[in-house]
């Protein structure tokens, strides 16, 4: 089954304001690093860069200035995440941007199911004191460019993929049964 990891970047504290957003796909065991990549011009009413998220993912208002708005990827992004299980590190965080920029812009929110990489982590690797993206990467030995949405994308399907490896359970479903890893749906 096709596993679709997921990252979002906001250009301030709304959820709405995306700015980029990276896909990694995983299907049949085969890695499409940055199935989908693009920055995202954020809706009007979101627009504003806040330095500290500037600070943090060094995308700045010019850079997302001619960049696709959320109207014109969201077809493409969507014929990617579709017919598969989308994943996310802090999932609440990227599942409620997709939601709330489908909101802000008056798209549907799309019927996805989806887990969380840090909650499998923690399952799988209780002994570590913190899990977030770039501790699980640094601890599974993944290269991570982290706040670059395509990174953190690719970094959370290899978390996956290095959790399948070591369980030897490449069936997405059970590997998430097996370690207690909740499927949720967002809709």
């Amino acid at each position: 089954m096709k596993i679709a990891a997921i990252d979002f970047e906001t250009a301030n504290r709304s959820m709405a304001s995306v700015c980029s957003v990276g896909v990694s796909t995983m299907d049949d065991g085969a890695i499409e690093e940055n199935a989908f990549y693009s920055l995202i011009s954020p809706a009007e009413n979101v627009c504003y860069f806040d330095p500290f998220n500037i600070g943090i993912h060094h995308i700045t208002p010019e850079m997302a200035e001619t960049a696709p708005c959320w109207t014109q990827l969201y077809p493409d992004l969507l014929d990617v995440l579709q017919g598969g299980i989308v994943c996310a590190h802090n999932a609440r965080f990227d599942m409620t941007c997709m939601k709330e920029t489908c909101r802000n812009t008056g798209h549907a929110v799309p019927a996805l199911r989806y887990f969380d990489t840090v909650e499998l982590s923690r399952h799988v690797f209780p002994q570590l004191a913190h899990h977030r993206l770039n501790d699980m990467c640094d601890y599974l030995k993944i290269e991570l460019d982290h706040h670059n949405a395509a990174s953190d994308a690719l970094g959370c399907l290899m978390i996956v993929e290095r959790v399948m490896e070591r369980s030897g359970i490449y069936d997405i479903e059970e590997l998430l049964q097996r370690t207690g890893t909740h499927l949720h749906l967002l809709k």
